[in-house]
């Protein structure tokens, strides 16, 4: 004959089951609670691991508690922006002006086949530059959102900016017509003329 039954009607048998889960709870408590913080850090690790773009993966991240890992991402796009302005000066070599004065007056004195080379140059040199800020701009807005950082890689993006156009602008009126290019220079015409003088910040 079989054992007789201990609970005969369904509340019984939730109450029972109740018990019974509470006293596994007592005496397992602290590997359950364990577990279930180990499975929290690995859900937020993966939630920061989906907000960082590739190019940032490679930061430490082995013993950073979240706060010092956000801290770590700030600085090391606050580098790339500041590699970025180092970059922009090495181009302008300290004024955009004073940069564009000296082709205009190389092309008046020199033969325009390797002007046109040193301005190509400079230009896809801009253009590298003008994705690198776009990128970081992406990464930025991605990461922070609207605030501090993405004014610093907006006011990057604006100089690296003026100065691609105002570098083509000298290049088109080069192409057009060289002798157009030394007039507008003479009368003040060139964009980069009359367009504020991209400096070292």
């Amino acid at each position: 004959m079989g054992r007789s039954r201990l609970h005969h009607t369904p509340e019984e048998k939730l109450e029972a089951a109740r018990r019974y889960r509470k006293r596994y709870y007592d005496r397992n408590h602290d590997v359950i609670s364990a577990n279930h913080k180990a499975k929290y850090r690995a859900r937020q690790h993966e939630r920061s691991n989906a907000i960082i773009p590739q190019e940032t993966t490679d930061l430490p991240a082995e013993g950073l508690t979240p706060t010092r890992m956000i801290r770590s991402q700030r600085r090391h796009c606050n580098d790339r922006m500041i590699d970025a302005e180092a970059t922009l000066t090495r181009l302008i070599n300290g004024s955009s002006t004073k940069l564009l004065d000296r082709l205009v007056q190389q092309f008046r004195a020199a033969d325009t086949g390797p002007w046109f080379q040193s301005l190509k140059t400079l230009l896809e040199n801009a253009a590298k530059l003008r994705e690198e800020v776009q990128k970081y701009h992406c990464t930025t807005l991605q990461q922070y959102g609207v605030g501090k950082q993405l004014r610093q890689v907006e006011l990057t993006a604006g100089r690296v900016t003026s100065f691609t156009k105002v570098s083509e602008d000298v290049l088109m009126h080069a192409m057009s017509d060289p002798h157009n290019l030394l007039d507008c220079y003479r009368r003040g015409e060139l964009l980069y003329q009359k367009t504020p003088d991209i400096t070292t910040l």
